[in-house]
Protein backbone atom coordinates (compact mmCIF):
# COMPACT_ATOMS: atom_id res chain seq x y z
CA UNK A 1 0.00 0.00 0.00
CA UNK A 2 1.26 3.44 -1.05
CA UNK A 3 0.83 6.46 1.25
CA UNK A 4 0.41 10.17 0.19
CA UNK A 5 3.39 12.15 0.95
CA UNK A 6 2.92 15.62 0.46
CA UNK A 7 6.06 17.52 -1.44
CA UNK A 8 8.53 19.40 0.41
CA UNK A 9 7.29 22.61 -0.69
CA UNK A 10 3.63 21.92 0.35
CA UNK A 11 4.84 20.89 4.16
CA UNK A 12 6.47 24.15 4.64
CA UNK A 13 3.46 26.23 3.28
CA UNK A 14 1.36 24.00 5.43
CA UNK A 15 3.30 24.61 8.48
CA UNK A 16 4.28 28.44 7.96
CA UNK A 17 0.23 28.84 7.13
CA UNK A 18 0.11 26.89 10.55
CA UNK A 19 2.18 29.33 12.25
CA UNK A 20 0.22 32.19 10.98
CA UNK A 21 -2.93 30.82 12.33
CA UNK A 22 -1.64 30.18 15.77
CA UNK A 23 0.09 34.06 15.45
CA UNK A 24 -3.00 35.45 14.94
CA UNK A 25 -5.13 33.55 17.38
CA UNK A 26 -2.87 34.96 20.02
CA UNK A 27 -3.67 38.05 18.41
CA UNK A 28 -7.29 38.22 18.47
CA UNK A 29 -7.20 36.40 22.00
CA UNK A 30 -5.30 39.69 23.60
CA UNK A 31 -7.50 42.05 21.94
CA UNK A 32 -10.45 40.24 22.70
CA UNK A 33 -9.74 40.12 26.48
CA UNK A 34 -8.37 43.61 26.62
CA UNK A 35 -10.36 45.81 28.65
CA UNK A 36 -11.90 49.33 27.56
CA UNK A 37 -10.02 50.75 29.73
CA UNK A 38 -6.93 49.72 28.28
CA UNK A 39 -7.69 49.75 24.70
CA UNK A 40 -6.31 53.54 24.36
CA UNK A 41 -3.94 53.12 27.30
CA UNK A 42 -0.16 52.92 26.82
CA UNK A 43 1.40 50.03 27.24
CA UNK A 44 5.19 51.93 28.02
CA UNK A 45 6.52 55.44 27.47
CA UNK A 46 7.03 56.60 23.95
CA UNK A 47 9.87 59.20 23.33
CA UNK A 48 7.80 62.58 22.49
CA UNK A 49 9.83 63.10 19.57
CA UNK A 50 9.26 59.74 17.88
CA UNK A 51 7.10 61.67 15.36
CA UNK A 52 9.30 64.64 14.90
CA UNK A 53 8.90 68.03 17.23
CA UNK A 54 5.88 69.44 16.13
CA UNK A 55 4.05 65.81 14.71
CA UNK A 56 0.71 66.38 12.60
CA UNK A 57 -2.61 66.41 14.45
CA UNK A 58 -6.35 65.23 13.60
CA UNK A 59 -6.73 68.08 11.74
CA UNK A 60 -3.60 68.11 9.47
CA UNK A 61 -1.95 70.73 11.83
CA UNK A 62 1.62 70.74 13.55
CA UNK A 63 1.47 69.91 17.56
CA UNK A 64 3.77 71.86 19.01
CA UNK A 65 2.46 71.86 22.68
CA UNK A 66 4.90 69.89 24.63
CA UNK A 67 2.03 68.12 26.81
CA UNK A 68 -0.17 67.98 23.61
CA UNK A 69 2.40 66.05 21.51
CA UNK A 70 3.60 63.80 24.51
CA UNK A 71 -0.12 62.61 25.09
CA UNK A 72 -0.51 62.40 21.03
CA UNK A 73 2.58 60.50 20.80
CA UNK A 74 1.43 57.99 23.46
CA UNK A 75 -0.72 56.48 21.07
CA UNK A 76 1.85 54.29 19.68
CA UNK A 77 2.10 52.15 22.60
CA UNK A 78 -1.34 51.80 23.20
CA UNK A 79 -3.14 48.23 22.49
CA UNK A 80 -4.64 49.16 19.73
CA UNK A 81 -1.98 50.47 18.11
CA UNK A 82 0.79 47.41 18.73
CA UNK A 83 -1.97 45.49 16.83
CA UNK A 84 -2.58 47.65 13.94
CA UNK A 85 1.46 47.82 13.56
CA UNK A 86 1.42 44.22 13.97
CA UNK A 87 -1.29 43.45 10.67
CA UNK A 88 -0.10 46.52 8.71
CA UNK A 89 3.46 44.99 8.55
CA UNK A 90 2.14 41.60 7.83
CA UNK A 91 -0.27 42.51 5.34
CA UNK A 92 2.47 44.45 3.51
CA UNK A 93 5.02 41.80 3.25
CA UNK A 94 2.71 39.13 2.22
CA UNK A 95 2.93 41.83 -0.64
CA UNK A 96 6.63 42.79 -0.29
CA UNK A 97 6.22 45.74 -2.58
CA UNK A 98 6.14 42.54 -5.37
CA UNK A 99 2.58 44.30 -6.58
CA UNK A 100 0.31 46.85 -5.65
CA UNK A 101 -0.46 47.00 -1.75
CA UNK A 102 -3.36 48.75 0.25
CA UNK A 103 -4.94 47.73 3.38
CA UNK A 104 -8.56 47.42 3.37
CA UNK A 105 -10.95 49.67 4.83
CA UNK A 106 -11.13 51.63 6.81
CA UNK A 107 -7.21 51.42 7.47
CA UNK A 108 -6.92 52.50 3.71
CA UNK A 109 -4.95 55.31 2.94
CA UNK A 110 -3.92 55.67 7.00
CA UNK A 111 -0.26 53.92 7.51
CA UNK A 112 0.81 53.52 10.91
CA UNK A 113 3.66 56.14 10.66
CA UNK A 114 0.82 58.64 10.20
CA UNK A 115 -1.06 57.43 13.13
CA UNK A 116 -0.87 60.86 15.43
CA UNK A 117 -3.20 62.16 12.25
CA UNK A 118 -6.16 59.54 13.64
CA UNK A 119 -9.27 61.35 14.94
CA UNK A 120 -9.83 58.59 16.98
CA UNK A 121 -8.48 54.84 18.39
CA UNK A 122 -9.68 52.28 16.27
CA UNK A 123 -12.10 50.15 17.77
CA UNK A 124 -12.23 46.47 18.64
CA UNK A 125 -14.22 45.16 15.78
CA UNK A 126 -12.11 47.31 13.64
CA UNK A 127 -8.95 45.62 14.49
CA UNK A 128 -10.61 41.77 15.15
CA UNK A 129 -11.66 42.74 11.28
CA UNK A 130 -8.36 43.43 10.22
CA UNK A 131 -7.12 39.86 12.01
CA UNK A 132 -9.78 37.85 9.84
CA UNK A 133 -8.75 39.57 6.60
CA UNK A 134 -4.56 38.60 7.55
CA UNK A 135 -5.78 35.30 8.23
CA UNK A 136 -7.47 35.23 4.10
CA UNK A 137 -4.38 37.13 2.64
CA UNK A 138 -1.80 34.75 4.58
CA UNK A 139 -4.19 31.51 2.89
CA UNK A 140 -4.38 33.28 -0.37
CA UNK A 141 -0.39 34.17 -0.67
CA UNK A 142 0.57 30.47 0.98
CA UNK A 143 -1.84 28.92 -1.08
CA UNK A 144 -0.12 30.63 -4.58
CA UNK A 145 3.60 30.20 -2.75
CA UNK A 146 6.13 28.67 -5.21
CA UNK A 147 9.59 28.32 -4.63
CA UNK A 148 10.56 30.87 -7.35
CA UNK A 149 8.17 33.02 -5.75
CA UNK A 150 9.81 32.68 -2.12
CA UNK A 151 13.26 33.23 -3.47
CA UNK A 152 12.45 36.55 -5.18
CA UNK A 153 14.25 39.48 -3.94
CA UNK A 154 12.51 42.68 -2.60
CA UNK A 155 12.55 45.45 -4.11
CA UNK A 156 14.60 48.54 -3.63
CA UNK A 157 11.34 50.08 -2.20
CA UNK A 158 11.14 47.21 0.44
CA UNK A 159 13.04 48.17 3.87
CA UNK A 160 14.47 44.59 3.36
CA UNK A 161 15.82 44.84 0.12
CA UNK A 162 17.81 42.22 -1.34
CA UNK A 163 16.58 39.80 0.77
CA UNK A 164 13.91 36.65 -0.30
CA UNK A 165 10.41 37.15 0.10
CA UNK A 166 10.07 34.28 1.91
CA UNK A 167 12.37 35.42 4.45
CA UNK A 168 10.13 38.06 5.06
CA UNK A 169 7.00 36.35 5.34
CA UNK A 170 8.55 34.09 7.27
CA UNK A 171 9.79 36.54 10.14
CA UNK A 172 6.10 38.16 9.89
CA UNK A 173 5.26 34.88 12.09
CA UNK A 174 7.58 35.95 15.25
CA UNK A 175 6.71 39.82 14.64
CA UNK A 176 2.98 38.99 14.64
CA UNK A 177 3.52 37.03 17.77
CA UNK A 178 6.44 39.32 19.56
CA UNK A 179 3.37 42.08 19.83
CA UNK A 180 0.42 39.67 20.55
CA UNK A 181 2.90 39.08 23.50
CA UNK A 182 3.15 42.69 24.73
CA UNK A 183 -0.34 43.13 24.32
CA UNK A 184 -1.22 39.91 26.79
CA UNK A 185 1.51 40.50 29.21
CA UNK A 186 0.24 44.31 29.83
CA UNK A 187 -3.53 42.66 29.98
CA UNK A 188 -2.32 39.90 32.15
CA UNK A 189 -0.63 42.40 34.26
CA UNK A 190 -3.26 45.01 35.03
CA UNK A 191 -5.73 42.65 35.65
CA UNK A 192 -3.54 40.89 38.39
CA UNK A 193 -2.69 44.72 39.74
CA UNK A 194 -6.56 45.43 39.81
CA UNK A 195 -7.11 42.15 41.65
CA UNK A 196 -5.08 43.14 44.38
CA UNK A 197 -6.56 46.31 45.06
Amino acid sequence: MRYYRPSMASVWVESVTASFEHALDLLAGAVHDCTEELWDFPMWEVPSDLFGPEPPGPNGQPVADPVARHMLVQRRSTPWSVAWHALECLDYDLTGELSRWAPPPPFTAKPHWLLTTLPRAWTRAEIVAYIDYCRQRVRDALADMTEEKAATPLPPAHRYSGQPHARIITAAVGHTIEHASQIRQFVTDRTVDQSRE
